[in-house]
């Protein structure tokens, strides 16, 4: 199927400093068939969206749900004898990413380090308070 497409068209839930982003479980699958057949990947996402966070930081983490959208509880044997995690989201790195449209543009992955730092200003912490 992938090979008679000729873009894929993706949201995210939230775009990584690195260009990476956290998409909905599944993301990361599409977006490696989109690279093996060469089919770009577009995501698009408000600029709000925009996180100053790496995909390795502690306060990145994933959301794991009920698996029984993904098994029957009927099958208990099958239940019993098996682990099934169930996460919320993917994490989709910036190799996978051709291109993000944002509210006020578009930019390539290499980009949004750059963008997040003409967005959203450094925090200035020298006159917090500390212990």
């Amino acid at each position: 199927m992938m090979s008679r497409v000729n873009k894929v068209v993706i949201g995210t839930h939230t775009v990584l400093a690195n260009g990476g982003l956290k998409a909905i479980a599944g993301s990361h699958l599409v977006a490696l068939a989109a690279k093996y057949y060469n089919v770009p990947v577009i995501v698009l996402s408000p600029l709000y969206k925009l996180s100053p966070e790496y995909p390795r930081s502690v306060k990145i983490r994933n959301r794991f749900v009920s698996p029984e959208s993904l098994v029957d509880y009927s099958d208990g044997l099958f239940v019993e004898k098996t682990q099934i995690y169930n996460p919320l989201f993917d994490y989709v790195p910036p190799e996978l990413i051709s291109l993000f449209i944002f509210n006020i543009g578009s930019h390539a992955p290499s980009y949004i380090y750059r963008l997040l730092h003409e967005t959203y200003p450094p925090i200035d912490d020298s006159n917090l308070i500390q212990d």
